[in-house]
């Protein structure tokens, strides 16, 4: 017993010794992620429209899907706007008349006056606008959205995760964006989900 006792101070002896000399050192590998937003644009939505050479209607309503990828854990607000060109540039081209959301589209083929946009805009008579015609935003699905007149865009509130944001533009022209001066050509209007308020 007594020589068992005597090996096994010897063994925590020795054992403790070496402890004593081991060494260590220690590095930490750190990475950060950064909050970031993803938003693209998802490719099976209907973008192109016939319009009907009498009433001004299209054939079939439009869409855009986009797709919104996220990690924050706070709610991003977005701003879903549309322009169109004119002979002043690009120019905001969503706005409210008579509490309805409109999306004006110029003809890329004879551009129209600045002054013809804000003519329908404003609710001028049809042969006030030529060259711009527009349809209504019929809805927003997939996120809470509200338009924001003073800025003539939407407002659309994404969470974390992916969220997809389809806008739906409906069939029945403004009536006072339709005449017969309206110049035959391919009609557009951009739309655009962006993170940055410009």
């Amino acid at each position: 017993m007594n020589i068992f006792r005597i090996i096994l101070s010897i063994l925590v002896c020795t054992i403790s010794a070496l402890a004593s000399y081991a060494e260590s050192a220690r590095m930490d590998f750190n990475i950060t992620l950064p909050g970031y937003v993803r938003i693209e644009p998802v490719t099976s939505p209907v973008l192109v429209a016939n319009i009907t050479d009498r009433t001004g209607n299209l054939y079939a309503p439009m869409s855009s899907k986009f797709r919104v990828i996220s990690n924050s854990k706070d709610t991003k607000t977005l701003y879903l706007q549309a322009n169109t060109v004119t002979d002043g540039g690009y120019e905001n081209a969503m706005f409210e008349q008579g509490g309805r959301v409109y999306i004006a589209f110029a003809n890329l083929a004879k551009i129209p006056k600045s002054q013809s946009l804000a003519n329908c805009k404003l609710g001028g008579q049809p042969k006030d606008s030529p060259g711009v015609v527009a349809y209504p935003v019929t809805s927003i699905s997939g996120a809470d959205s509200k338009f924001v007149v003073s800025k003539g865009k939407y407002e659309v509130y994404a969470g974390n995760g992916t969220t997809y944001v389809t806008v739906n533009v409906g069939s029945n022209v403004l009536k006072n964006s339709f005449a017969s001066n309206d110049p035959k050509g391919f009609y557009q209007a951009v739309l655009s989900l962006t993170e940055a308020d410009i």
